[in-house]
């Protein structure tokens, strides 16, 4: 019975998701993460976090949302002196990477210039992961 138990319980907690990807620069010791969890797998939803990482310095967990699609697509942009304009959807916020204290809820203008486009944190074959942003066609 108990092992029966343990399938079952095995069999209802696989299709949770729980997953991150990492956007390194400046070497390994300086990163945006982006991570996603669903705890229950009836759950459309799924908690979308950023943690801002310069070690030694600093690291902080912010959340984003606990209510986002579980496809979701987070926009990554450099705002020059480790300050980073981050958009999912109709959402903006602003996060600094110096000593990882801030993330600023900001108001999504489209015409805002929100720095140079990074990339983007997105689900491919069912697994988040970081797309760097296409280099700019040479100008002929």
């Amino acid at each position: 019975m108990r092992k029966l138990l343990i399938v079952m319980l095995s069999v209802l907690l696989s299709g949770c998701v729980q997953d991150f990807a990492i956007y390194m620069f400046d070497g390994h010791d300086h990163s945006l993460t982006v991570r996603r969890q669903q705890n229950y797998f009836w759950q459309d939803t799924v908690e979308v976090q950023l943690r801002a990482t310069n070690l030694p310095q600093c690291q902080r967990l912010h959340t984003l949302s606990t209510a986002a699609p579980a496809d979701i697509k987070v926009e990554l942009f450099a705002a020059g002196d480790g300050v980073w304009n981050i958009r999912m959807g109709k959402q903006l916020w602003q996060a600094e990477t110096n000593t990882c204290n801030q993330l600023t809820e900001m108001e999504n203008d489209p015409k805002a210039d929100l720095g140079q486009r990074v990339g983007q944190f997105v689900v491919v074959d069912e697994k988040l992961a970081f797309e760097p942003a296409q280099a700019p066609a040479p100008a002929q």
